[in-house]
């Protein structure tokens, strides 16, 4: 008889730990292209000149930055809280 050894290919052991190291990946890159951004709009703020088209592009960009960022620290922390909740319970 044959015995077959599935190995684990994500090397996590919870699902908890799973959905903490995809929380961790959308900060590590949601935070540098949220900066990014603001220093986009903060250039288009300066270029714009008084042209009322313009300007408005960029408080739209910076609006939408931040409330992008404020999405993405949100889910991270809801994310914390549930895996965190979730060990307490089962602990």
């Amino acid at each position: 008889m044959i015995a077959y050894a599935f190995e684990n290919p994500i090397a996590f052991d919870s699902f908890g730990q799973v959905v903490l190291a995809i929380a961790n990946i959308l900060i590590k890159i949601g935070v540098p292209l949220a900066a990014i951004f603001l220093i986009y709009a903060g250039f288009l703020f300066v270029s714009s000149r008084g042209d009322e088209q313009q300007l408005k592009s960029a408080k739209d960009i910076f609006w939408y930055t931040i409330i992008g960022t404020a999405i993405i620290v949100g889910a991270y922390a809801i994310a914390s809280a549930v895996v965190n909740f979730a060990q307490n319970i089962g602990s």
